[in-house]
């Protein structure tokens, strides 16, 4: 018979090898990554940025398209943004965008398309102005050799690096982004594959090409035009930032909401919208925030200052620059930044971010 201090000691052996058999406790979940500040999303980087002027053949329909590059100096591999200039536009209208995005480590490369104005080269300025009257583009031929432009360039990064010494080695193809303004975003849209009713006959058309990773539309169409219709952008389902505003309407005086169908209407995951109050057509360029830029149309009501252009190119720099590192770069910090209420709370909820 077991004496009391026996049992004791038995009970204390089981009791310690439980212990051992248990497991360790699990580590603690890591920190979430924390969003910058809008405010130090908007500062340019430290990269010195270039720019090169270049011609690439694009054998299939016997064109030569312009492009221009622009691109930070230093090492590679960087991911490659396409951009699309709007109607009557060219490539160089969208420098202070460019030229802010290499800052941060990106290479763009800004065709100008058949239909661009050569006068834009000239006088930026000037051309951005027209671009609402050139909102409603109806020739589908042009929107075709749009969409065919954008497609080529998108493949056609070795040839970029051929053609610029200094790039050599240092495109990563696997990490491209397309977007463009007005037109350009039609264009860039319908890459991302919207469907467009090209004629009776020819119903939802699709140009959608599986290379781009993520699309950024800067006053986009809506339905009811160039053959957008309800259903357009049911199949839109990759990472997709539309950014508009206010002083931002359509050509048939369509309210500024209008150019969120991009946004509503796509599948829903990873869709973001910029809209901000004060917000034109000309302001999400940057042309207007230049120092000595001429201002976008003013009326009593509606008072436009230098001061809110140049406050409004900010967000819109902040915005498209985390929609970017978020998507071509997988950044952890922007894709949190994407889920907050930062750019509205830093900018005095002029500028709302909306997701779905």
């Amino acid at each position: 018979m077991r004496t009391l201090g026996a049992r004791l000691v038995l009970v204390a052996a089981v009791g310690a090898g439980a212990a051992c058999a248990s497991k360790p406790a699990p580590a603690p979940a890591p920190a979430p990554p924390a969003p910058p500040p809008a405010a130090e999303l908007a500062k340019s980087g430290l990269a010195v940025v270039r720019d090169a002027e270049v011609i690439l053949r694009d054998s299939s329909r016997n064109r030569d398209v312009p492009v221009r590059v622009t691109y930070p100096d230093g090492d590679g591999r960087f991911p490659v943004i396409v951009f699309s200039h709007g109607a009557g536009g060219a490539a160089k209208t969208y420098d202070a965008l460019a030229r802010f995005w290499a800052t941060h480590g990106f290479v763009v490369l800004a065709p100008t398309h058949a239909d661009g104005a050569a006068a834009a080269a000239k006088d930026p300025a000037a051309e951005s102005a027209r671009e609402p009257a050139g909102d409603g583009v109806s020739d589908p031929k042009t929107w075709e050799s749009r969409v065919r432009d954008l497609a080529f360039i998108v493949a056609a990064t070795g040839a970029v690096e051929a053609r610029i010494p200094a790039l050599a080695g240092k495109l990563d193809e696997t990490r491209v982004g397309v977007g463009g303004q007005s037109f350009g975003a039609f264009a860039a849209m319908l890459l991302a594959g919207a469907t467009v009713d090209v004629s009776r006959k020819d119903r939802a058309k699709s140009f959608a090409d599986p290379i781009p990773r993520a699309f950024l539309l800067l006053s986009p169409p809506g339905r009811g035009q160039q053959g957008l219709t309800e259903k357009s952008w049911t199949a839109v389902e990759r990472p997709l930032m539309v950014v508009t505003g206010t002083r931002d309407p359509g050509i048939k005086n369509q309210d500024a909401s209008w150019r969120l169908d991009s946004y509503q209407l796509s599948a829903p995951g990873n869709k973001y919208a910029v809209f901000i109050q004060g917000a034109s057509h000309l302001t999400l360029t940057g042309v207007s925030a230049e120092p000595g830029a001429p201002l976008p149309a003013s009326t009593p009501k509606k008072p436009v200052s230098a001061d809110l252009e140049v406050a409004i190119f900010k967000d819109v720099r902040a915005a498209t620059l985390a929609f970017w590192e978020a998507f071509l770069k997988d950044d952890a910090n922007a894709k949190a930044f994407l889920q907050t209420e930062g750019l509205a709370t830093e900018s005095e909820n002029r500028a709302q971010l909306l997701r779905r």
